[in-house]
């Protein structure tokens, strides 16, 4: 078993960031929370016409937006067939 001045800094990595965020202390939940979690969770889910439906009433994006966006970018690459 290795002692703390035997921990790679990935491990010790890996450490802080397990003790930094408790979920009991720095994500507190209240009742109320709970039942609307579990509400949502097993509540109808939406059906393949109701998701439509949403994506319908969304404003699409202007085609002057859309040109502006930016493409792939890096260095060009080949497929191996």
């Amino acid at each position: 078993m290795k002692n703390d001045s035997q921990h790679t800094l990935r491990e010790m990595d890996d450490i802080d960031a397990a003790d930094g965020l408790r979920l009991d202390r720095d994500l507190p939940t209240t009742a109320e929370d709970i039942a609307v979690l579990r509400r949502l969770r097993y509540g109808p889910r939406l059906t393949f016409a109701d998701y439509l439906e949403c994506l319908a009433a969304l404003n699409p994006p202007s085609r002057d937006w859309l040109r502006r966006r930016p493409g792939p970018g890096g260095a060009p690459f080949e497929l191996i067939a």
